[in-house]
């Protein structure tokens, strides 16, 4: 089977990576898989281009795929692609954001080859007249990560649920493997034998709450705990959402900014004694999570998106309230207990290695791509292809 997978953006951000990985996934089943990206902004090292070359993965960025809808680009995006999917043969067509999700309704009515979109954000979609169209009239399947966003889009738009798969979000578990690494960055950190070391991996921006997790650190600080905080990401608004509160805080001595991590990532979270997760970003997975969970750490962590789906209340983790009182009693109970600490780490873990499989999810949507194309096999496409 040949798959277009449709992907509006460059930026190696959000749910990139999980389709770059899928890509590679599919093709190791026997799926032909093109991903069309967007062509990179020049002077930028890391792309989804360069990553998914470096992944073996076949690109192409013959399309605009243009996320901010130029009319130029967008209306001979909408012009080439219904030919350029009949011409190559293509069986599916896969969209993974809202532009490309209009972009390949369209190219798919009019060649006739089915549509499935995968919901990244892992929440129930607007009930825009937009989405009702798409959804309903023009899309042939809907893959969700979340049950509670797949029960509701059901609802909302009248789908069939023959035509909906949920997986799970996948990580790299041969990467995210707590054996494999050397345990030197604690030290490198200053965090001592005896210290807590509680990890929080984000992108730093206004509506992550940081200033929440900083209030509880500083409950924390001020009972005398030994806990530090290791604040690992980036972003334009670093300094004013995390840097300059935890420094008028007088908590510099307790949290620590190595930035972003690439290559080395893996080694900062394993380093990390329990993981905090507030608010979910453009990935409504909460990879990041998924992540940690596979490296066997407990998380603490809101009720946001599908946390709640992902981490069970005093199995894997402890799910709390958006106050900063009670943060840091959950903080706090981790940090006095850790063989509480250790037992919900290794049922994370547990969690990770039995659901959390890329070979089982990429599996679960070739046979997904199967099902759909033989349920549209007799459908006529709206118009002939030019």
């Amino acid at each position: 089977m040949k798959v277009l997978h449709l992907f509006s953006d460059w930026k190696w951000t959000g749910p990139a990576e999980p389709v770059v990985n899928l890509c590679r996934e599919l093709q190791a089943l026997g799926v032909e898989v093109l991903l069309a990206c967007r062509r990179p902004m020049e002077g930028y090292p890391v792309s989804i281009e360069g990553r998914a070359k470096e992944r073996g993965v076949k690109v192409s960025t013959a399309f605009h795929l243009n996320r901010y809808l130029d009319p130029r680009e967008t209306l001979q995006d909408f012009y080439c692609l219904p030919g350029f999917l009949k011409k190559e043969g293509f069986k599916i067509v896969h969209s993974h954001l809202s532009h490309d999700h209009a972009l390949g309704a369209w190219a798919s009515r009019r060649s006739g080859i089915p549509l499935v979109r995968t919901n990244h954000k892992a929440r129930p979609l607007k009930k825009s007249l937009g989405n009702r169209w798409l959804l309903s009239r023009a899309t042939d399947g809907l893959v969700e990560f979340s049950k509670r966003a797949l029960e509701e889009n059901v609802r909302s738009f009248g789908l069939d649920p023959q035509r909906c798969l949920l997986v799970e979000g996948a990580v790299d578990l041969e990467r995210f493997d707590p054996s494999r690494t050397s345990g030197d960055v604690r030290a490198a950190l200053g965090v001592g034998p005896q210290e807590v070391l509680v990890g929080i991996v984000a992108r730093m921006q206004r509506h992550r709450r940081f200033g929440l997790l900083l209030e509880a650190m500083l409950i924390l600080t001020q009972k005398k705990l030994p806990v530090k905080l290791l604040v690992l990401g980036r972003g334009t608004h670093m300094r004013e959402v995390a840097v300059e509160p935890a420094r008028k805080m007088g908590l510099q001595d307790r949290v620590i900014f190595p930035g972003y991590r690439g290559e080395d990532y893996v080694e900062y979270l394993s380093a990390i004694d329990l993981k905090v997760f507030l608010v979910p970003g453009s990935d409504g997975t909460c990879r990041a999570v998924r992540e940690a969970m596979a490296m066997g750490k407990p998380i603490v962590c809101t009720r946001r998106g599908m946390l709640e789906e992902l981490v069970e209340d005093g199995v894997t983790g402890i799910l709390v309230e958006e106050e900063p009182e009670a943060l840091a009693a959950a903080l706090e109970k981790m940090v006095l207990a850790p063989d509480l600490r250790v037992a919900m780490g290794e049922a994370a873990r547990h969690r990770a290695l039995r659901d959390f499989s890329i070979a089982e999810q990429a599996l679960r949507t070739a046979e997904f791509y199967h099902k759909v194309a033989a349920a549209c096999s007799a459908r006529k496409p709206w118009l002939r292809p030019g």
